[in-house]
């Protein structure tokens, strides 16, 4: 498969098995599809090399990681960056929620529409979702952990 111009650091299937997806060190990520050698999209705005490169459980979303320390949501009908500086992000069935440097929490729908957005205490570093996906932990760059109560969207500072 042609498209990258530099190593590969990650790869993926899509769950139907017809794409795949690749993290390169050239800035980029790509995708294909098995039956053709040149990339259907390549997705380009990380800063340094992706290092990671994973279909979402959304249709027609990927999230890209890289060194740049950023993650990005990636919508494939658009082939755009649907959440440019995204430091994490969480995923379940209904919906993607994101943290940014912008000190904001947004929470996306499977239409990769933003539906809401929390303000957080500061730039948010990392997120973690309860296994019931009922609470939402925000860790900011204030050195706070925020929890959030994502049945009635309120907020409690730790």
């Amino acid at each position: 498969m042609d498209g990258s111009t530099e190593g590969i650091t990650c790869v993926e299937f899509d769950p139907a098995g017809f794409r795949v997806l690749a993290a390169s060190y050239d800035k980029s990520a790509i995708l294909w599809r098995l039956d053709d050698s040149v990339p259907k999209v390549t997705l380009t705005g990380h800063s340094r090399k992706v290092t990671a490169a994973r279909f979402s459980s959304v249709l027609h979303q990927v999230a890209t990681g890289s060194a740049d320390r950023t993650v990005r949501l990636w919508d494939l009908h658009r082939a755009a960056d649907v959440a440019s500086f995204c430091s994490d992000l969480v995923c379940s069935e209904n919906c993607i929620i994101s943290g940014h440097y912008d000190c904001k929490i947004r929470v996306w729908d499977t239409a990769s529409s933003c539906v809401q957005e929390l303000p957080a205490q500061g730039r948010v570093t990392s997120l973690d979702l309860s296994s019931d996906h009922c609470q939402l932990l925000s860790c900011c760059r204030d050195d706070c952990l925020q929890l959030i109560d994502l049945r009635r969207w309120s907020h409690n500072r730790m």
